[in-house]
């Protein structure tokens, strides 16, 4: 399970000058062919002060969560904060397997200078080797960061000269959004770990699925209204992810559904005599919120609040 142990000896690890260390970056391109997304690996010889650097980057980002003692928490879909370091365990990510499947065996394919490739990057990952121990961390690219031979806006400062750049090149900056180590992925930044691994294509590919169960859970309200609502809302299909997910609605029918939109002043419209709920669109949010159970009540002050951020508490 993660914790801030495991960022402890990973920088015991990086620290230790007894540890051999082999580092290697690759770069991804990602293409889509029959609406599926096709992720390829590529990579050349990383030379030895481009192996340091890598590996810099890497000791920076572990040492700021351990200074600013990060609280680890397991990912959520509905939560896309990145005040926190969270994780997923690597198995539910398919992307990431396919990914890294290249990498730690050691059989990708070697990089290519051409349009093809320079169109189709997506990321790049790093491969440190730590003994027996491999760690791999990633990165989202821009396609703004690869500066071409010839560009016209690029000049190269080189023995005091100005001149045009005579290779391409690509900038790697200083940030890493998620790495993968022990089976477990750490994310420090949720938006581009979603955006690297395509994760959120997955639940929006899924949205159907759970549309059906609510649809055979909750007979007391309109479907139409709810699927029109949820149909083009990314935001909706990942709330509904999250309420598949948690599993909190099959604990609601329609007595608990009504009491929480009366004790919370939903303005959602009630048919207590016919058993049901007049859902209209702009209902929706609020009626995915219940299911969600991101209304609550504070044990202190009796006062109720809409809240998403619901923990069962700090992972050390």
């Amino acid at each position: 399970m993660a914790a801030i142990t495991d960022i402890n000896t990973l920088l015991r690890l990086f620290n230790d000058p007894a540890v051999d260390k082999t580092t290697n970056l690759y770069m991804v391109t990602r293409k889509k062919e029959n609406d599926t997304f096709i992720y390829n690996v590529l990579t050349a010889e990383t030379l030895h002060e481009i192996a340091e650097q890598l590996n810099e980057i890497m000791i920076n980002h572990l040492a700021t969560i351990q200074s600013q003692n990060r609280e680890f928490r397991e990912y959520e879909i509905d939560d896309s904060s990145n005040e926190y370091v969270q994780y997923i365990t690597l198995n539910t990510v398919s992307a990431a397997n396919t990914m890294l499947d290249p990498i730690i065996n050691n059989n990708s394919d070697p990089f290519t200078s051409d349009p093809e490739t320079f169109s189709s990057l997506w990321a790049y990952g790093v491969k440190i080797e730590l003994n027996d121990k491999k760690l791999v961390w990633f990165r989202k690219y821009s396609k703004g960061k690869v500066l071409k031979k010839g560009f016209k806006e690029a000049v190269l400062f080189k023995d005091g000269k100005f001149s045009k750049i005579e290779h391409d090149v690509f900038q790697i900056d200083e940030n890493v959004d998620c790495f993968i180590w022990n089976d477990e992925i750490y994310i420090t930044q949720h938006h581009n770990f979603e955006k690297i691994f395509s994760y959120e294509d997955q639940y929006e590919e899924k949205f159907g699925e759970a549309l059906d169960v609510i649809r055979e859970t909750f007979s007391f309200i309109d479907h139409e209204s709810l699927q029109q609502f949820v149909h083009n809302d990314s935001i909706q299909k990942r709330k509904l992810a999250a309420i598949m997910k948690n599993g909190v609605y099959e604990k609601y029918g329609f007595n608990e559904v009504a009491t929480t939109i009366e004790k919370y002043e939903l303005d959602i419209e009630v048919d207590p005599q016919g058993q049901r709920i007049n859902l209209t669109p702009k209902d929706s949010r609020r009626f995915l919120k219940i299911l969600n159970d991101d209304y609550l009540q504070s044990e202190v002050t009796a006062e109720r609040y809409e809240s998403i951020a619901k923990r069962k508490g700090r992972r050390r």
